[in-house]
């Protein structure tokens, strides 16, 4: 075992904070015990090595940016801007640990060659440029998708009732309508349903397609589920009425290949193929996954986890893994089916609000983390933090910490592959959305890790990348025409809202926190680079906070 003093050396090393503030302004110390746990899951080296050149480096526009080469190749660095083939000698000058140069003014993903070696050169603009919203007075509306009401929807609401309240909105002149995470489940076990616990976020969930409406669009008749069933109860009630979805989706696959819809000679099926191959290894990496789970977990409950499956089914490129995706083909496809559907109907209600003229239109939200037996995680380990959960320190809200039970990015494993596995989050929460909103956005720069056997208190940060990312955000947006919302709740690091509002990424503000002593804050004396809401998806409604029912839950 290692020493204190050298455990200490190790931790910060890796990117562990050991000494931290709490929310009271009280210094704490990590003891070593987490810290020793912790080097296990993060490792005792941060990203890659110093003599050797990233895959990607990030700068804004027009400002000088470090590029770690040997000075002495000064002469043969050239620039390819992503907008055209010309290439161009990149001025730099000598500087500590490489040379110094100034990033391009256009925004973009262009490439530094120094003889035969590239590193591409993520430039994000100056301030994020989304979509135009000039007025003074712009409003949204956010709601829990599955909590919608719409006859027939079978006890839970999916996209087609999006559309529906993205259209009602529009008419009423709203600029946007946020959504709680929409990303991929747990199809083999429907008593996993919560949507900051995902399977994967580059995905969506399917139990949100409207049957009767993917069987029209598709031109086969499939039974109408009882009005019944649609009543409006006081719970969801995720595993009766996701099996009956998931039941009405099979069928209707079925019905589906028996018709000869799929196939290329008819618009559907030149339509399903082009969006399966848009999809590429990710997309068939969570319908292998899904298989799996489906044919392990239904075999024996103790392989619910993909680290307690057989040797031969860990890992994506195993012979016994595409031995089994060979052998189950359809059932293959047919979660890609599920996945084409679900982005069709997603697209449709995007298009519903761009019809109704919303300045901004649908904006997704992207989960802190994912369930690390999910998809997700199987498919990419080295890229996720494991051992540990991330979650929160003791605070005046939650005293005790929070352990949220997810994984996420590990900041040297996303730095080593130049990170593609962020960009690509981005890019997936993006696609036909008008803006994003990231839960924890905190974790950009630090997030609270808890090994797990430790209670929550027991966690330390460690510290991300977030120059980097923060650009990769701002660059990925302004690509999109998007905005970006970020959770900046809880304990918030000094000069943290000051760096987001440089990429103009907007803060929250919410009524319940803007206080001062027992007296509400009027809206006039609130950030300018925040927006404005009543509350969060983790804390009490209006009306429940009028009736005080939140004090008596606490």
């Amino acid at each position: 075992m290692t020493s204190d003093r050298e455990t200490l050396r190790l931790a910060r090393a890796a990117g562990v904070v050991t000494d931290w503030q709490d929310s009271h302004g009280r210094a704490r110390k990590v003891s070593i015990d987490t810290l020793r746990a912790l080097l296990g899951v993060v490792g005792t080296a941060r990203g890659p090595v110093q003599s050797v050149v990233p895959v990607l480096i990030t700068a804004t526009a027009g400002e000088a940016f470090h590029l770690p080469v040997d000075p002495r190749d000064a002469s043969r660095v050239r620039l390819t801007p992503e907008s055209g083939p010309h290439v161009i000698r990149l001025e730099t000058r000598a500087g500590a640990g490489g040379l110094t140069a100034r990033a391009p003014h256009e925004a973009g993903y262009h490439r530094i060659s120094i003889g035969r070696r590239e590193i591409t050169l993520a430039v994000a603009p100056r301030r994020q440029q989304g979509p135009a919203d000039p007025a003074p007075r712009s409003w949204g509306l956010s709601a829990q998708l599955y909590s919608l009401y719409r006859p027939g929807d079978g006890g839970i609401a999916g996209y087609a009732a999006l559309r529906d309240l993205v259209a009602s909105c529009a008419a009423s002149g709203a600029s946007a309508v946020a959504v709680s995470p929409l990303h991929a489940q747990f199809s083999a076990d429907l008593s996993r349903f919560s949507p900051y616990a995902p399977s994967s976020r580059l995905w969506l969930n399917v139990l949100h397609i409207d049957v009767d409406a993917a069987a029209a669009m598709l031109g086969v008749a499939i039974n109408r589920i009882s009005s019944r069933q649609a009543d409006k109860v006081s719970l969801v009630d995720w595993p009766g009425a996701s099996r009956r979805r998931l039941d009405r989706l099979r069928r209707l696959y079925q019905q589906v290949l028996g018709a000869g819809t799929l196939q290329d000679g008819n618009p559907a099926g030149r339509d399903f193929q082009i969006f399966r191959r848009s999809g590429g290894a990710e997309l068939l990496a969570h319908a292998v996954f899904e298989t799996c789970h489906a044919l392990l977990y239904g075999r024996d409950s103790k392989l619910w986890h993909w680290r307690d499956w057989p040797a031969e089914f860990r890992h994506l490129d195993a012979a016994a893994v595409k031995r089994l995706a060979r052998e189950h083909t359809d059932e293959v496809a047919f979660h890609i089916f599920l996945q084409w559907l679900a982005a069709k109907q997603f697209r449709e209600a995007a298009e519903a609000a761009a019809q109704g003229g919303m300045r901004i239109g649908i904006i997704k939200d992207i989960a802190v983390g994912a369930d690390g037996g999910g998809s997700e995680a199987w498919s990419n380990p080295e890229r996720l933090l494991t051992g540990a959960s991330i979650g929160s320190p003791p605070d005046a809200f939650n005293p005790l910490g929070q352990k949220w039970g997810v994984t996420t990015f590990s900041p040297s494993g996303i730095a080593a592959e130049g990170y593609r596995a962020f960009i690509e989050l981005l890019r997936r929460s993006l696609s036909d959305a008008g803006g994003i909103r990231i839960d924890h956005i905190l974790g950009l720069q630090r997030l609270w890790v808890v090994p797990d056997d430790a209670d929550p208190a027991a966690g330390a940060y460690i510290r991300y990348p977030m120059a980097d990312l923060l650009r990769l955000v701002a660059l990925e947006a302004h690509r999109a025409g998007a905005m970006v919302l970020g959770e900046d709740l809880g304990t918030v690091p000094e000069g943290f809202r000051d760096r987001l509002s440089e990429f103009d990424i907007k803060g929250m503000q919410l009524l319940w926190f803007e206080r001062d002593g027992r007296q509400f804050r009027p809206p006039k004396r609130w950030r300018q680079s925040a927006v404005a809401m009543t509350t969060t998806h983790d804390l009490p409604t209006v009306a429940g906070w009028w009736m005080g029912k939140d004090i008596g839950w606490r």
